[in-house]
């Protein structure tokens, strides 16, 4: 298979650092590009339902720990000579934004982690890898 463009999950759960690793693994010998797609979903309000609205701060806040995070994963795929970026999507479903991303660009893998930062320990396989498994056009790497 040649891998060239490989799309990673990530929410900086031990499975997703996993399945960066994973597709680090991948990508050197071919110096394979990788994108790191995340998902911010909004929040929860009882009275409202769901809103994707976030103030200023919690925004700011976000996008300053995910810069971190992205920034050390980028020394560690850079010392391989491995080109990554970041994509950081805004999206009610994980699992949609995560498809919607995927099918408007062009990839030959997408690697995720078999659980998320949802705590749903009691599946076999989490909900976003079992939806993105299932409709992904593309192989999936699914990493336990």
């Amino acid at each position: 298979m040649d891998l060239k463009n490989i799309l990673v999950a990530y929410d900086s759960s031990g499975f997703a650092n996993r399945a960066f690793k994973s597709a680090l693994d991948l990508a050197e010998p071919n110096k394979s590009k990788i994108t790191l797609v995340t998902v911010v979903t909004g929040i929860y309000q009882p009275s409202i339902g769901f809103s994707m609205k976030f103030n200023k701060d919690s925004l700011e806040k976000q996008s300053k720990a995910l810069k971190k995070l992205f920034s050390n994963l980028q020394t560690t795929a850079s010392k391989k000579g491995i080109s990554l970026s970041l994509k950081i999507l805004h999206d009610p479903s994980v699992s949609k934004g995560i498809m919607n991303y995927l099918n408007s660009h062009k990839f030959d893998l997408i690697v995720i982690g078999s659980h998320g930062r949802t705590g749903l320990n009691k599946f076999i396989l989490g909900s976003v890898a079992n939806d993105v498994a299932h409709k992904a056009n593309i192989p999936v790497m699914v990493v336990k």
